[in-house]
Formats: C-alpha cells, structure tokens, sequence
C-alpha cells in the first residue's frame, strides 16, 4: 500500500524532486484499489472487492523497485539500511497507532479467549508475521467459525514488509556478484534474476492455492510473484524518460485495463481458488493501466485516474486501508455489547464512510508529517532503532488484553469437583429442560475458554491438515487392551474421543484414530466448501486400507459433511449412498460400525454471550430443531437406514438439547465450543451412553 506522493505542505528544497517522479494516475489507480476494498468489507455488491490488494501488490512492486533501480543505476550498489529506514519512516508510526487503538478498544469491548486471541494477532501484527499466523488458523478448519480479527487486513502489510526486506538484499547480492565478475549492474541483469522468481511464485501459488486454498490466500510466497509483476514493469519503465510519442494503442490499452479492474470486481467467479492463476486478471490489467499512463497519452485513462478526487483519496489510501477494517469490526462489537442485537447492514456501509474520518486525521497530522519531515531523514540507523521500537509499542500495546477477565466460578464452593458421572449429561432428563441453564453458580470449563476444552486427537494434531492424503494413527487408551476401538473421521468424531478414553480406563479398550479435518469418511467425491476436496478421497482409501489391514473390533464414526460433489455442487442423495456403502464394506470384513449422529448446529458466538450474560444464561439458550436440521444428523440417519444390519446410530441430542432446547450449560459442565463442537469435558460426561453403543456393536452389553 505504499507509493511517493506529493503532500499538501512540504520543503520546497525537495518538491521539485517529489513532483518530478509524481504519477497522478497511479494515485487514482490507488483510489479504485482502497474503494474496492472498502466496498468488499462495507458489505456492497463488490464480490471481488479484494483484488484492491492485488492491485496495491502490482504497484508497491513497481514503485519500490523504481527506487531500488533508480540507486543503483546511479551508484551500483544499494543502501539497506537507508531504504528500510525511509519504509519504516513511511509505514510504521500509523500502523503501530492502529494497533494501539484497537488493543484499547478490544479491552473495552471484546470478552475472554476472543480478546486474547487478538492480543496475539496484534503482537503478529506488529512484528509484521501475521500473514503467516492466519495461514495456520485458516488451515485449522475449527476456527473458520471465529469473528473475522480487527487486524486481519495486516496480512497484506505483512507480505509487503517481508518483500521490502528480501528484495533489496536479492538485489544488492547480485550487484555484488556482478562487481566481481568485473561487469556494471543493469536493467537486463535485474530482469533476468528476477524472472524466474516471479514464475517460480506464480507457479507455487497455483499448486499451493489448491493443495491449501484457505493458507494459500495469506501466504508470502504465493503473493510474492504480484509483487514481481510490478517488479518487472519497472525494471522496464521506472526511471527512464517517457516516450517523445505514445504508441498508438498504449490509450485502447490502458482503458481496456482499467475496465478489466472493474469487471474482475464486480463479476469474479466466487468459490474459486484464490490467489493462484486467477490472480493474473487484476495484476496485468494493473500493470497495463501503469504502462499505458507512462507512455502518456492524453485519450488514455490518465485524466480519469488523476482528477483531484482520486489523487486526494488515493494519496491516504494507506491511511484508510488501516483504519477502514478496524473501525468495521470493533463497531460490531461495541454495537452488540451495547444492545445485544446485530450490527444492521446499513451500518457496515456507514462506518466503513465514516473510517474516512480517522484515516484522514492520522493521515494529515502522523502520516504526512513523518515521512516528509526531517525527522531521522538523515540517520538511518536511528530510524532502525525506532522501527524495532515502534514494533514493541505494537507488542506493549497488546499485553493488557492477556490476562482472562472471566465472571464465572469454576469450582463448587467447598473447592471438591464432582466425579464426571454426576455432571453434565447424567444430569439430564432428555424431555426436560434443565435448571441451571440460567446461573449454574459454577461452571467447568469456563464459558469462556470453552473453546480450548478440545480432545486429545486435536491437540496432538492426530488430525491431518487439508493439503495431505497420508493418515495418522493415533493410539489411546489401554495399549494392551483386549478390545480395539477404531475413531474415524473428521473433528466431528474426534470429539467424541474423551468419551471413549473415560470407559476405555474402565474397560481397558485400546483406541485408535484416523481424522482429517472437513473429511467425510464415506465412498463419495468429497466437497468442502464449494469445491471437490480429492485429499479427502486419497485419505478415505489409505485410511480402509489401514483398517482392514489392521481390523478393530468396532469403528465409531461421526462427520459434518451433508452433500458430496457431484456436477459441481453438493448432493445429499451421492453421500448417503456413500456412507451406506462405506459402512457395509467394513461390516463385511467384520467390523460392527457406529455412528454418532453430528451435534447440532451453535451459534459461534456462544462464548461472548456467556460473557455478556452470566447470570442469565437462558439468554444464550437456542432451540433444537433447526440447529439439528441444519446439521448431518438428517444425512445419517438416511444413511444409516440404508446400510442396514451392522451398523447403528447414536443420536445424542435428547442429551445435548434436552426438552428441545440447547443450553450454554448443563450439570455444571460447558456444553458447546466453536465449529458445532461439544467441549471434551462434556463428552466425557457422555462416555456412558457411548459405551453402551460400542457395547451393544460388539454384543456385550448387558442385554446382549
């Protein structure tokens, strides 16, 4: 987000300079970037307003490696320490302000394990990685429930900033080499270094993006080649004179280009893989508007991009593009704490407008006076010292939202925690609601941090990630147990995992599981999202192999999906069809199957709830019906009755949601963690009405 522009006030000495390099069509092109994105987030029909940070990519590429060039056409060499420094001089004082004010604000307004997750984004923030941790996150298909972080625009600033770190080094070892080798650097030799780095990229973030479409999205190397492309245009252009006479097609070019811009915002394809090729349809045409508006045709898209309104907004727009996000989803919160109701639509349009008003002043009176003052101009290692130390008032200002500020108790009274068998579930009459879903006077886990109470298979990451075909078997329990119980699926099952574990030290079963995150274990093209996931399909067939390699005496399954991929959409007939037939295959090699039927659907803002109402907790109450309707309970159960003998169902909702209704609490145990997830703790209390199924599967219950 970054570019030279010419302020309203600066030193006269330099203003001949500043202008001189100034493009007011790039500052427009800047404009239509932040409008893009301000429309994406503001909620309007922009469906693909974020290829306004792709747009941002092809330019800071271009005019960061202008400069670069520019030194060392002049000097044959490059400064890092001065062109860091100008970049500190230029980002840092406005980012690390944002963050500030946004710790302080989530203090005000944003309860529990939500504040501390964003105390650890702004942290990733501020020392510019939290690309990388949002890579992660996004991968963990658990957290795709979250309130989307009021940091999370930091990405691209992060892929940035790692950029302006390497490519100058890149550069300045080059130059190096090229000393020795006796020769003088120029444009060719930064060209020919730097082309195969971008198809390299480009050829990454094509794999990458459908190995791993939600990292792919965040990640540096899968972004870096747009960079490149702004790269490459100024090792061609930047710097140099422009042509006497415009080519005659440069003006048709440069309004072709910009109308791709638009059209590829407004009429981009959704549920494809991003950034991958798809990416190409706004860098070209951003780098084509760049070129054609160098060769200066006056009946080209250079007076549209640089009327006044464009260059003043463009010439903020990394002001707003830090502010505008911030103020959008901190308003949710503070409008929700303030009336328990949603942030109405509207609303998300008229305080993105209104973020115009802090970016304006940050941009006047921080922004503007910082990068063109003589502060530090002249002491570049001084401007390093205070980049780090800008960077730790970033990290100083999230510390505060550390520490848990919870109003619940999470121990009885007399400090002795009942046995598990007289909590939660076995607390529960099934057509009865219960009683301490208004104030249970204590609670374990936390409401809070219920999301944290996960099973053992996630968190030893028995789950595979997205991207990976291989199964791993995870071994719990009893390891010389008589009987073998095998968990399989995705993390649907695998909270049932802590259910098994309580009746497994009883009656010493050896467990083992195979899960896979978003992976329905069935015989049917798999979909996740609105795609085809043919990992998940890879894994299915390694994962029977290993079965019936290794047979257990009963397989106990669960999943979320509710639709296989069949001619580009989801099919609820195709999975049940699937599933019958994955569970008749393992039946016939003699392994009794049983399915726990999927926990309805939660509202993934429970915790915040708790946090607002803890002592009236029936506030957070939701009905059964279409939380179980919406979920894959309805699938299995069809499922189930197609496959016939062998294979049985437990439906455990009567004990989730008793008496028709779901409570945050029941028997002093936290029932619900985010992504529709029972918390482990409440599994447990649940182990007996597990074992009774597994009991039955293998015909030694005690009716049996």
């Amino acid at each position: 987000m970054t570019a030279e522009t010419a302020p309203a006030r600066i030193r006269p000495a330099r203003e001949a300079a500043v202008r001189a390099r100034f493009r007011p069509d790039i500052e427009g092109l800047r404009a239509l970037a932040v409008l893009a994105v301000l429309a994406y987030h503001a909620g309007l029909p922009v469906r693909a307003g974020f290829v306004g940070v792709d747009i941002f990519f092809v330019i800071s590429g271009y005019l960061i490696t202008g400069l670069l060039v520019a030194e060392l056409e002049h000097t044959g060499r490059i400064s890092w320490v001065r062109f860091v420094g100008r970049r500190i001089r230029r980002l840092l004082p406005a980012a690390v302000l944002v963050l500030a004010v946004v710790s302080a604000w989530a203090w005000a307004v944003v309860p529990g394990e939500r504040r501390q997750s964003i105390a650890h984004d702004v942290v990733a923030a501020a020392t510019y990685v939290v690309n990388w941790v949002f890579a992660g996150r996004e991968v963990d298909y658990l957290a795709t429930d979250a309130r989307p972080s009021p940091v999370q625009h930091y990405w691209s600033l992060a892929v940035e900033e790692q950029f302006y770190v390497l490519w100058p080094l890149v550069l300045i070892v080059l130059a190096f080499v090229v000393r020795r080798l006796g020769r003088r650097i120029d444009r060719r030799t930064v060209a020919v270094t730097l082309a195969p780095l971008v198809v390299a990229s480009l050829a990454w973030s094509v794999w990458f993006s459908h190995a791993s479409p939600r990292a792919s999205f965040f990640t540096t190397p899968t972004r870096v080649w747009e960079l490149g492309v702004g790269a490459l245009l100024a090792v061609w252009i930047a710097g140099r004179p422009r042509p006497d006479r415009p080519v005659p097609w440069a003006a048709a070019a440069g309004w072709a280009g910009l109308a791709a811009l638009v059209a590829t915002a407004f009429l981009l394809p959704t549920g494809i893989e991003w950034p991958s090729a798809w990416a190409l349809l706004p860098t070209l045409p951003t780098a084509l508007v760049i070129w054609a508006g160098w060769q200066g045709s006056a009946w080209g898209p250079v007076r549209l991009l640089g009327a006044r309104p464009g260059v003043w907004l463009g010439g903020m727009s990394y002001s707003v593009y830090l502010w505008h996000w911030p103020v959008i989803v901190m308003s949710e919160w503070t409008y929700e704490r303030l009336t328990d109701e949603r942030l109405p639509g509207w609303a998300l349009v008229a305080f993105a407008v209104a973020s115009l008003w802090p970016a304006w002043i940050s941009w006047r009176w921080l922004e503007q006076p910082l990068h063109y003052g003589d502060l530090l101009r002249n002491r570049p290692r001084a401007l390093l010292a205070s980049g780090v130390a800008l960077s730790l008032v970033g990290v100083a200002a999230a510390l505060p939202l550390l520490p848990l500020r919870s109003p619940f108790v999470t121990s009885p009274p007399n400090g002795t925690t009942p046995p598990v068998t007289a909590l939660g579930a076995a607390t529960v009459v099934p057509s009865r609601a219960v009683a301490d879903a208004v104030d249970p006077v204590w609670v374990t886990p936390d409401p809070l941090l219920a999301g944290k109470d996960r099973p053992d298979a996630d968190v030893d990451r028995c789950q595979v990630a997205h991207g990976t075909t291989e199964p791993v078997r995870c071994a719990f329990g009893d390891p010389t147990g008589e009987r073998t119980v095998a968990l399989v699926g995705d993390s649907k099952a695998m909270q049932w995992l802590p259910a098994l574990q309580q009746q497994a030290r009883e009656q010493g079963w050896r467990i083992v599981t195979y899960g896979k995150s978003a992976c329905a274990f069935a015989d049917a093209p798999a979909l996740e999202g609105a795609a085809a996931y043919p990992q998940c399909d890879a894994w299915n067939d390694a994962v029977v192999d290993a079965l019936l390699a290794d047979p257990p005496d009963v397989l106990v399954t669960s999943g979320v999906a509710r639709g296989a991929w069949v001619d580009d959409r989801a099919d609820a007939g195709t999975l049940v069809a699937g599933y019958a037939r994955r569970w008749q295959e393992l039946v016939a090699a003699g392994m009794p199957v049983v399915v726990i039927g999927d926990s309805p659907v939660s509202p993934d803002d429970l915790d915040v709830c708790a946090a607002w109402h803890p002592e009236e907790l029936e506030a957070c109450t939701f009905p059964a019906e279409p939380s179980v309707a919406a979920s894959a309970l309805p699938v299995q159960r069809e499922a189930v009755a197609e496959a016939g003998e062998g294979v049985t169902l437990l439906d455990l909702t009567s004990y989730i949601c008793p008496g028709g209704e779901c409570p945050v609490v029941i028997g002093h145990v936290a029932v619900h963690r985010a992504g529709d997830h029972v918390t482990a703790t409440y599994a447990r209390t649940l182990s007996a009405r597990v074992a009774s199924a597994v009991d039955r599967a293998l015909g030694t219950d005690d009716d049996g």
